[in-house]
């Protein structure tokens, strides 16, 4: 695998998603969707926008 190739999602941008709340900075964040869970130590997660403690889509 090259430098460049990742696995899993990469961040989104966040540039104007938080409605005006600076700094607006991905994060990673649980998901909450309904799960068959085979691995009890797994943990789906998400991208979202961040500014303060709000969360926003991206």
């Amino acid at each position: 695998m090259s430098s460049e190739q990742r696995m899993g999602s990469s961040p989104p941008r966040c540039e104007h998603k938080c409605y005006g709340c600076s700094p607006c900075e991905a994060t990673q964040v649980p998901t909450t969707r309904d799960v068959t869970i085979q691995y009890s130590n797994y943990e789906p997660e998400g991208w979202k926008c961040k500014c303060g403690p709000a969360l926003y889509s991206p």
